[in-house]
């Protein structure tokens, strides 16, 4: 799997001092350690199921409901899975309780009610659109589409504090959510939720299609069923940004329409009677989740008003608008990057570096960061002009970026200087990746005319200790006194700060 995902360990980690990590629920666990079994025994599922009368009674109302549309009246358990398979029944029991337990252990930070409402939405949008798009997965579908934003859940319970902030910045700037989660926290909630579901024991039909959910053309090798349960889940948190009151629900469903077009899903689906049956269905289930569900004529008149904004746009104002949404985001994007090598300027290199000194002190990890500058660059210009000059930038720059982790943070921090962040690197580490760093440069040669253009680097290395309290300035500092420590003493090489007891 090509993942962009911090790795296990690092959630590992992350969570292993945490209370707070939603676990399934006693039943669910039961429930999940019987269905693995090669052969399910549905009189096993029965009983346990009965131990939790309530539980029982609600997958009942819901298979009785025009969910299932089913001829006859469904009055036990055991009849529910002879009829409708033991998967929906499985599954239908596990969102039960898993929605059950997590309100009973409300985090103060989250609106329980709305959270459950959207994921609920985005359960029946999932149903939906799944079952006509895969049916091999259409036992399971509900499910999937009801863990979709569990890392949402995750992070608030987790990391309330933390997570406020996010929340802030989300409302300030106009970001996606999980763009916001990824430069504020170094990860976000598809990343989370990935993991947990993982953690739980779950297959890679869930955990991989939630880790890549509002991205899915980020996930690059993965079999066609997680592809397309990918882009199903995609659509669904569309339709739950749509059943959120929009601020402009016509853009909003036509986004919709263009994805759906996209992922070749049109054929099959028609996206208004999508959104019509969702309010139909939502209307009857949530109330059976204890999930309050506002008028029902109320979203029918939203998606009404959608249906005729879609209707007074031309197909080129629609591609014209959605294109404008992503050159906003591009933008924000290039606000940060230098023009000439697409690194990181010296501005959002400041950003991050606050960013990662405030993860440093939250999770009392280390954090190196390395200051480079070309020696005799000024002598490359001279002799072989500044167009040449520009082209040594950028190649080394490219060099540089090919050595670090993808958890790294490289800059163009002015002219022929650039920095970088290593976090939760040690002194040795940091020493080792700044040597390699060297290295890689010294053994470059530009090709120029005839011969070729060799240039080094000299390194200045600065570590923050845990526990550490110093100012972004103060850090930087310390790694731009040791460049010049190591340009004094003879250039291409590095040279550490020490600490001066």
């Amino acid at each position: 799997m090509n993942h962009f995902h911090k790795s296990t360990d690092f959630f590992d980690k992350l969570f292993k001092t945490s209370e707070n990590l939603p676990t399934l629920p006693g039943i669910a666990a039961k429930l999940l350690r019987a269905f693995q079994k090669e052969n399910p025994d549905i009189d096993e599922i029965g009983k346990i199921l009965s131990t939790d009368p309530p539980l029982s009674a609600k997958v009942l109302k819901i298979v009785n409901s025009s969910f299932y549309s089913l001829p006859a009246k469904i009055t036990s358990v055991n009849h529910a899975i002879k009829l409708l398979g033991i998967n929906s029944v499985k599954n239908l029991a596990l969102s039960f309780s898993l929605v059950n337990k997590f309100n009973a252990n409300a985090s103060k930070t989250l609106d329980h009610a709305l959270f459950w409402k959207d994921s609920l939405i985005g359960a029946i949008t999932v149903k939906l659109i799944g079952e006509k798009m895969i049916k091999s997965f259409s036992d399971d579908i509900f499910f999937l589409g009801l863990l979709q934003n569990i890392g949402f859940f995750t992070l608030c319970c987790c990391m309330p504090k933390q997570y406020d902030l996010v929340m802030a910045e989300f409302h300030k700037n106009g970001s996606q959510i999980h763009e916001v989660e990824s430069q504020s926290l170094g990860f976000n909630h598809m990343e989370i939720g990935e993991y947990l579901i993982k953690s739980w024991g779950l297959p890679d039909t869930f955990y991989t299609p939630i880790g890549y959910h509002h991205c899915p053309q980020r996930l690059k090798s993965a079999r066609d069923d997680i592809h397309t349960l990918t882009k199903v889940l995609h659509l669904s948190s569309l339709y739950i940004e749509l059943f959120n009151h929009s601020s402009d629900v016509g853009l909003q469903m036509a986004m919709i329409e263009q994805r759906a077009k996209t992922y070749g899903f049109d054929e099959k689906i028609d996206i208004h009677e999508v959104g019509k049956t969702i309010n139909q269905l939502a209307s009857e289930i949530l109330p059976i989740f204890d999930i309050e569900f506002k008028d029902e004529n109320e979203y029918a008149q939203l998606l009404e008003t959608a249906k005729a904004e879609i209707a007074k746009l031309s197909t080129e104002l629609i591609n014209n608008l959605l294109d404008q949404k992503q050159e906003i985001n591009l933008l924000r994007q290039q606000v940060g990057r230098d023009s000439m090598t697409n690194l990181n300027n010296h501005q959002r290199f400041r950003e991050l570096l606050q960013q990662e000194i405030s993860r440093s002190h939250r999770y009392n990890h280390p954090l190196a960061v390395i200051f480079a500058d070309i020696d005799h660059f000024k002598s490359v210009n001279d002799t072989y002009g500044h167009l040449a000059g520009d082209r040594v930038i950028k190649i080394v720059a490219g060099c540089l970026k090919k050595e670090l982790r993808e958890s790294d943070h490289l800059a163009r921090y002015g002219g022929e200087e650039f920095a970088f962040i290593l976090p939760e690197t040690k002194k040795d580490d940091a020493w080792m990746v700044a040597e390699r760093l060297r290295k890689a440069i010294d053994a470059l040669r530009i090709a120029h005319g005839d011969g070729f253009i060799h240039v080094t680097m000299s390194f200045g290395i600065a570590l923050l200790k845990p526990g550490e309290k110093i100012s972004l300035d103060e850090l930087i500092s310390k790694a731009d006194s040791v460049l010049y420590n190591a340009k004094n003493q003879g250039r291409n090489q590095c040279s550490f700060f020490e600490y001066k007891n």
